[in-house]
């Protein structure tokens, strides 16, 4: 019966010249959903602080047959986020959809204890302010061209429980889960659908490291019903579906994608046989 993973090898759904915007595409999620859309059809821009990941990225998608292109940008710059769409705007001609996946999970292990005004302004400007500031940007560059186009946001299963240890990150994941709802509201009038997915740990980069042996693994995998680690094919796969046309009355929704975890506690915690989330990552 194999592993159960869905991999995207043939694309379920079209992307034909549509053009995506995808914000912290440079690695892990990001990255795979970049690569799923332009394997449907779609022209990518991805935007993110490592101009040498995006290189990588965007070979990989003209390697697929579509135009790609780079935007670095440091969206912990107040301004940034709003720069990002219009150059953004001025690459790819429009958007028709955006995809929010940057994070930093450089401060979740710090305890709430510890926790600075700094930490508060940077955790919430990356995954909030940045994530609010250039969904209303795409949403009004759709709403003047007539474009009844999809924002996705990547958020947190930690922020739809208690996530004792992660404070502030916990609480900027449920704030983008609240914006989702609220923006899927107002941005409907204009034929404009805002959903996101919250996904449990994903093995990425981020987490590799701490799987080195199959007694990891298998550990880890033991914590979910489904009995196995989530890849970031699962979350691309749910991305592509979501932003759509089959998903066309669908609107506002977080999306739980955590291998039925979410089943068999009311808390958020991580495995407790290994932290997975090394200090200081970013996307």
């Amino acid at each position: 019966m194999g592993n159960g993973r869905c991999t995207l090898t043939t694309p379920l759904f079209s992307y034909l010249d549509r053009r995506v915007l995808v914000v912290g595409g440079g690695r892990g999620i990001g990255r795979a959903v970049a690569l799923a859309l332009a394997r449907a059809g779609a022209d990518v821009a991805v935007a993110a602080r490592g101009r040498e990941q995006l290189d990588v990225v965007v070979a990989e998608i003209q390697a697929l047959g579509r135009q790609a292109w780079a935007l670095p940008v440091d969206l912990t710059e107040p301004g940034a986020p709003g720069d990002l769409v219009e150059r953004a705007l001025a690459t790819l001609g429009r958007i028709d959809v955006l995809i929010n996946s940057a994070g930093d999970t450089g401060r979740l292990e710090r305890g709430t204890f510890n926790v600075t005004t700094d930490d508060f302004d940077h955790v919430f400007g990356l995954h909030v302010r940045a994530a609010l500031m250039t969904s209303i940007r795409a949403a009004e560059s759709m709403k003047d061209r007539g474009i009844a186009g999809a924002i996705l946001t990547i958020t947190s299963v930690g922020g739809c429980f208690p996530s004792p240890g992660a404070v502030l990150y916990g609480a900027a994941k449920a704030a983008l889960n609240h914006l989702t709802s609220t923006l899927g509201m107002e941005f409907g009038t204009h034929g404009i659908r805002v959903n996101a997915i919250a996904p449990g740990p994903i093995e990425t980069e981020l987490i590799a490291d701490r799987l080195t042996t199959s007694e990891d693994r298998a550990a880890m995998a033991s914590f979910y019903p489904l009995n196995r680690i989530g890849h970031v094919d699962d979350v691309a796969s749910a991305a592509l579906y979501l932003c759509s046309a089959e998903a066309s009355w669908l609107s506002g929704v977080t999306l739980l994608l955590n291998g039925g975890q979410h089943a068999s506690s009311g808390m958020f915690r991580w495995p407790r046989t290994h932290n997975p989330v090394p200090p200081g990552r970013r996307i």
